[in-house]
């Protein structure tokens, strides 16, 4: 099979980057990992210990960092009502109480969002699950009694958007981290959550974000923070994302800077996104801020990220837990959920190991070494092909996921150059084999009069890196 996909930068826009949550994988000891933040943050090949043993994986340098405000405390004699089905990795420390402030709390997920920093990671942005357990309705940060009741208590409105811009005032005066945006919402109109969630959730009516969102923007600016700027909703589909910025108001909108949504409808049509994009505008940043799925082989993954840029066009794509179990996490990780806990409470610890690599690793360092924060996403003549060009260096990446049979394709360069290049090769086979390549180097491609042919195997995610004005760039 062949076709032909032609790279055109008209409607080109800027690219922000990629990145990955925090939460449950850096509240336990993981958060503390000097070799997890290099092989997450870096572009270095660095080893991972992983299962007792070390693993050269290539950095895949994502310089987007989302840290989870946390909404459990254990003070003696406190209110605290837990979820029969959470886990301790998945209580997230708050810094306040209801009476005094911590700033001890959750020093393992800080650890890595300070260690992230030192590698390279430039954008930072914090957001909510559930406000603090003694704002809630019924004392529990897993979600109201009944899924689509509101369980933020009406009366500590103001005071959560004074607590989210309190942290991160102290976040840039003390942990020298400045974050750009503040997201107080994830899936808020979800019904699922309920008071036996097994993680921390909150449902918000839309009149109770549009309270929070105005309060919060209040908060912000008194305290300097008036270049923070609010993202929402975090929904968990893109048709409700499109929903729910319908729905509010003018001047609601008006306090947005970004739209957040998660990955999480598959929407092959693409219509979804597509009509997210549309609800929104052009002019409306996006970021695809939450993506995983049970696959480690990739595929979908690079089906996903294709699709959300060609149809969504955000402008940053984070995955939600890198190392996580049962082949969620782009790292296979080994956590202690069982450990009875000695005073009856949440079951676990915050152990943790690495236990192996899954191949969506390797599937994502073939987008994320290579479409580069500040570059120009380009339109591909494909949903199955991300272009992006660094005008000022000349560099123009291609990266290709097929999944279906061997395919030849021919990309049309000529409207960034009609000249001669030659185009490093990388390729990730999504099959499981002993001979399966890995972020694999292979043999260079060459354009001629910006004509370049490549036949890409079956099942694969392959990277073209070539420039644009007569020098070849390294991969």
């Amino acid at each position: 099979m062949s076709d032909e996909r032609v790279i055109d930068p008209k409607n080109a826009y800027t690219w922000d980057g990629w990145g990955t949550c925090l939460s449950w994988w850096a509240n336990t000891e993981l958060g503390t990992r000097d070799d997890l933040a290099a092989a997450l943050f870096g572009t270095d090949t660095v080893g991972v210990e992983a299962a007792g043993r070390d693993m050269a994986l290539p950095g895949l340098g994502l310089n987007i960092v989302r840290y989870n405000l946390g909404a459990c405390t254990w003070t003696d004699g406190s209110a605290m009502v837990e979820s029969p089905a959470i886990v301790r990795r998945k209580q997230i420390e708050t810094f306040c109480d209801g009476d005094a402030w911590d700033w001890r709390a959750g020093a393992n997920q800080r650890s890595m969002l300070a260690k992230a920093r030192e590698v390279g990671a430039d954008t930072f942005e914090m957001f909510s699950v559930s406000p603090p357990w003694w704002m809630t309705v019924n004392g529990n940060p897993s979600g109201a009694e009944h899924g689509e009741q509101d369980n933020l208590e009406f009366q500590y409105q103001k005071a959560f958007a004074r607590f989210i811009a309190v942290v991160a005032g102290r976040a840039r005066d003390e942990w020298g981290i400045r974050f750009a945006s503040v997201e107080p919402f994830n899936e808020p109109s979800l019904s699922s959550w309920h008071a036996k969630q097994n993680q921390e959730g909150c449902h918000f009516t839309l009149g109770a974000q549009e309270a929070v969102i105005e309060c919060l923007r209040g908060a912000l600016d008194e305290r300097g923070l008036d270049d923070v700027l609010i993202a929402a909703s975090d929904e968990c589909h893109y048709a409700g994302a499109a929903n729910t910025w319908r729905k509010f108001t003018a001047q609601t909108r008006r306090l947005i800077g970004r739209v957040n949504v998660h990955g999480y409808e598959r929407d092959e049509s693409c219509r979804s996104r597509a009509a997210l994009r549309e609800t929104v505008g052009d002019g409306m940043p996006i970021w695809q801020s939450e993506y995983s799925e049970g696959e480690p082989d990739g595929l979908a993954m690079a089906l996903s990220i294709s699709r959300d840029i060609r149809y969504l066009r955000p402008c940053g794509w984070v995955c939600w837990q890198p190392v996580e179990a049962l082949d969620w996490g782009l790292l296979d990780g080994e956590y202690d959920d069982q450990t009875p806990n000695p005073n009856g409470g949440a079951k676990g610890t915050l152990k943790g190991q690495v236990g192996g690599v899954n191949t969506k690793y390797y599937v994502l360092a073939q987008y994320t070494r290579h479409v580069r924060p500040g570059m120009r996403i380009l339109g591909s003549g494909h949903a199955n092909t991300v272009a992006a060009h660094d005008p000022s260096a000349g560099r123009l990446a291609l990266v290709t996921v097929n999944d279906g049979a061997q395919r030849t394709v021919t990309y049309d360069l000529r409207l960034l150059t009609s000249g001669t290049s030659t185009a490093r090769v990388r390729v990730t086979d999504t099959i499981d084999a002993p001979d399966a390549r890995r972020y694999a180097r292979e043999t260079d491609a060459h354009s001629r009069d910006g004509i370049l042919t490549v036949t890409h195997a079956a099942n694969t995610v392959t990277t073209l890196e070539l420039t644009t004005h007569g020098r070849t760039s390294g991969v």
